[in-house]
């Protein structure tokens, strides 16, 4: 009977479970990514959109360069992720990158040098600092600027430990911020002028190209391509059958809170587990371990009080899927292209609009063409000047996959925890 129970219990072991769904998440996103790349279609808006972004990085850069500022990837990539197709979408998005940078700034700068040498501070802190800035992301209509906030008090307070500095803190708070505002600047400067010719294009075909070629933004932005419209729903439409009571509207309430709870958890889990390793072993690529922590657990409203576990896996598969496309060619580009300006911004566009593309498609695989872009530019754009040195890129690439592995040990961590949990009343 024994030996029957223990059997059971192998056959159900959750670690072939958890590679058959990683193997599956994995198998996706090949093949969605696969399919994106035979079916890409150059659209009018689609390709608006990649056109943009590809200006937003290279104005970036370029104005960091002009500033001698230190981290010129941190700018580029702030012209890639404030870009939206919609010039309001992306000044509001600019604003809360600006706003979140700033205040996580001024609270890094202010906490970092106090508790910069007592890592029994400074480990709970940065854990703190995630899980409460996650929370407020998913429950905020200002979700971007808090994680910024929390990309940027985390990067600040961990460089205070090293300057072991007030005044170097200081500033390397401030270049941070000038980093993101002259990649913000960018973007919505870009996105202005896209804004300003399409209007005046639009004005002189007349109101029926205004109406086709909205519509295909809109469908570039990310929505359903599937989705029926408002005005294509008749007027004297039956309600649904089935109206949403008031306890089922308390049950989605009280899951879609448990889910914010248990994904701040694992936020403040994994950060604090990679600023004691990185404090404990000096451990490189933090900045980018952190970041990616954090940001393969905002998921959408729509997401909040179902399971998690399967779409946050599944944005950390596409993440690094993204990443490691991103790092080949980039690896493979440097040592050709060397340190010759002209090319390797000509390479950088090229590799933005290409992953802009993939990210504004609609087989499965957009995460993988956004993971893609933001990777490409952390390995393609060196700190101070273009250069073939493959050491700051590898070392980003593994603080990237370092974060998806402590994450996924942190979630694992919780779901045993839940599940023995679990069966202790049934033992009982």
């Amino acid at each position: 009977m024994p030996d029957r129970q223990s059997a059971i219990h192998s056959n159900h072991s959750p670690l072939p479970a958890a590679f058959h769904t990683l193997t599956a998440l994995v198998r996706d996103a090949l093949a969605s990514l696969a399919r994106e790349l035979v079916a890409i279609r150059p659209s009018a808006a689609r390709a608006r959109f990649a056109t943009q972004a590809m200006f937003s990085v290279a104005l970036a850069v370029a104005l960091a360069y002009a500033f001698h500022l230190t981290n010129v990837w941190w700018a580029a990539i702030s012209g890639f992720a404030v870009m939206q197709t919609k010039f309001s979408a992306c000044a509001q998005r600019g604003v809360h990158r600006v706003l979140g940078t700033v205040a996580g700034g001024l609270l890094g700068a202010t906490a970092g040098p106090l508790i910069g040498d007592a890592p029994w501070l400074f480990v709970p802190l940065l854990g703190l600092i995630a899980g409460v800035s996650v929370y407020r992301a998913l429950v905020s209509d200002a979700g971007y600027a808090w994680v910024l906030g929390a990309v940027t008090a985390l990067m600040v307070t961990f460089e205070a430990h090293r300057l072991m500095s007030a005044s170097a803190t200081a500033s390397f708070a401030l270049l941070r911020v000038a980093e993101v505002v002259a990649g913000t600047f960018a973007s919505v400067a870009v996105s202005a002028l896209f804004h300003a010719g399409v209007q005046h294009y639009r004005a002189s075909r007349g109101a029926a190209t205004v109406s086709g070629a909205a519509s295909t933004a809109d469908r570039v932005d990310g929505a359903p391509h599937d989705a029926p419209s408002v005005a294509a729903m008749p007027s004297d439409a039956a309600p649904p059958a089935r109206t949403l009571t008031a306890t089922h509207a308390a049950r989605a309430a009280q899951a879609a809170l448990a889910t914010r709870k248990r994904l701040a958890w694992h936020a403040a889990w994994a950060v604090a587990i990679l600023a004691a390793l990185a404090y404990a072993l000096n451990l490189p690529g933090f900045a980018q371990a952190m970041v990616t922590a954090i940001a393969v657990l905002i998921l959408p409203a729509s997401a909040l009080g179902k399971p998690t576990q399967r779409p946050v896996a599944a944005r950390m598969v596409q993440r690094a899927l993204g990443c490691l496309l991103a790092g080949a060619l980039s690896l493979a580009l440097l040592p050709l292209i060397g340190d010759d300006a002209p090319l390797c911004m000509l390479a950088l566009c090229a590799g933005v609009w290409i992953g802009c593309h993939v990210q504004t498609g609609s087989q499965g695989a957009s995460y993988v063409g956004r993971q893609f872009t933001i990777a490409f530019i952390m390995v393609f754009v060196q700190d101070r000047h273009w250069s073939s040195d493959p050491v700051p890129a590898l070392l980003r690439l593994a603080g990237i996959l370092c974060g998806i592995a402590v994450l996924a040990g942190v979630m694992a961590g919780g779901r045993a925890l839940a599940s023995r949990r679990a069966a202790r009343p049934a033992m009982r």
